[in-house]
């Protein structure tokens, strides 16, 4: 009997108890049509507790913020090397993988 009560409040402890902190991720997206760099759009995004606080699209070529925190990093990062970086990670990133993707992909199907 009391093997059974402590099981009960282990797992009575282990289901009540959640953890706390924040849930922060990026992503990365590449749109485009065809493999020419100006059909490319580059679009990097932050999320915090699922909800999109900042972005950097290369069409705009800036950082726009979503939310008060979002807006403040956005003038921040507009200003700042922030903006040039991820002007060049188009090309890096963005460029370099469409030519894979559709040679090895998109054209054969």
């Amino acid at each position: 009997m009391a093997s059974l009560i402590v099981s009960f409040s282990l797992l009575f402890l282990l289901t009540v108890h959640t953890a706390d902190g924040f849930l922060y991720s990026m992503t990365v997206t590449c749109l485009f049509n065809s493999t020419k760099a100006d059909d490319i759009a580059y679009i990097q995004s932050y999320y915090l507790n699922k909800l999109k606080i900042i972005s950097f699209d290369s069409r705009v070529e800036k950082y726009v913020g979503y939310t008060e925190f979002g807006v403040s990093n956005a003038k921040r990062w507009n200003e700042g090397p922030e903006v040039t970086r991820s002007r060049n990670e188009k090309e890096r990133y963005c460029v370099y993988h469409v030519g894979i993707y559709n040679n090895a992909a998109l054209t054969k199907s």
